[in-house]
């Protein structure tokens, strides 16, 4: 039992001797280690990182980063974080980078990427990368591109009956021209290639003209004035009805006799007969052709001596000598 007191003392001795110099010569308990699991314990008073990884073995490669911290006079830490390498592939190049934490921002500032307004990345900038990351770096522009396209013309038909005698006869009231427009696309090249293109604007700078052909329409009027129901179809009633002949005359004047305008839907008439502003409607005896809706505003001689019972009015020369002399029922409306 004395011999087990003794060897308690000496330890005890020998324990607070050791604590006694660890004192005196400033010797730190200091742990080493690395993110991958190595360790060392080391007793010493050395507080530099480098120094301390020497005597250790445990070493800090490229990209590692070193954390050092003194716990009282006594312990010390130095920790290893091992960095991992990611890949930037950008502008036909791979370029590794060396992190042991951060952004796929951070990744790009490292390889020394910078991106442009319309660049992108993948995954995002704003992701965390990690072991074996891989980020793209994608390029894009844009590009503007107006082309000049043609605006075809409409073609638009007015029917008339006045071509019963020649129904393959057409005349061109107003030649028709195209336009122009000017088309405006938008390009997207990633990488060097073309991803899409969108039409961001159409503007015509030209604007067509359309054509106008008269040509053949059986029952078609020729005046577009309308009757009392507001088509142009025949009435269905009357007053009474007036049979004779009708010829076709052209004025450049531009009132008739009764002082009332000239033009399609006006005929001449003996006014002791039919008075100034009746509204008649006029086709001919066998219904091949109808003037439609008139409005009686002018006469004249062969008119006032009975050869004629109406003069159908024309705006051009043409017309009305096409017109000829045709047997006709008058029918006075109002």
């Amino acid at each position: 039992m004395a011999r087990q007191r003794l060897l308690a003392l000496g330890l005890l001795s020998l324990g607070l001797a050791l604590t006694l110099i660890l004192t005196t010569v400033s010797i730190r308990v200091t742990y080493v280690t690395d993110s991958n699991g190595a360790s060392q314990l080391l007793l010493t008073s050395e507080s530099d990182p480098t120094r301390l990884m020497n005597l250790s073995g445990i070493q800090a490669a490229e990209g590692d980063r070193v954390y050092y911290t003194a716990f009282g006079g006594s312990l010390a830490t130095l920790n290893i974080e091992r960095a991992f390498t990611v890949t930037v592939e950008a502008d036909g190049q791979e370029i590794p980078v060396k992190m042991v934490y951060g952004t796929v921002a951070d990744a790009l500032e490292k390889a020394g990427i910078t991106l442009g307004p319309d660049d992108y990345t993948v995954p995002e900038q704003d992701a965390l990368v990690g072991i074996g990351s891989k980020i793209e770096v994608h390029r894009v522009r844009y590009e503007e591109t107006v082309e000049y396209q043609t605006i075809p013309y409409d073609t638009e038909y007015v029917y008339t009956s006045l071509y019963f005698r020649d129904t393959d006869r057409v005349t061109t009231l107003q030649a028709g021209s195209n336009g122009q427009c000017a088309v405006t696309t938008r390009h997207r090249w990633v990488d060097g290639e073309l991803e899409n293109s969108v039409v961001t604007d159409v503007t015509t700078t030209v604007e067509p003209t359309d054509a106008r052909i008269k040509t053949y329409g059986a029952g078609a009027p020729v005046s577009p004035l309308t009757g009392p129901d507001g088509t142009t179809n025949p009435p269905s009633s009357y007053t009474k009805v007036l049979t004779g002949k009708a010829t076709g005359y052209y004025s450049r004047s531009g009132k008739g006799a009764s002082g009332l305008g000239l033009g399609y839907g006006t005929v001449a008439v003996d006014p002791d007969v039919i008075p100034y502003g009746s509204l008649l409607y006029i086709t001919s005896t066998d219904g091949r052709f109808v003037y439609g809706y008139a409005v009686a505003t002018d006469t004249g001689i062969a008119l006032q001596n009975g050869h004629v019972l109406v003069d159908l009015f024309y705006e051009t020369y043409a017309e009305s000598v096409l017109n000829g002399a045709i047997n006709v029922n008058v029918y006075v409306v109002g």
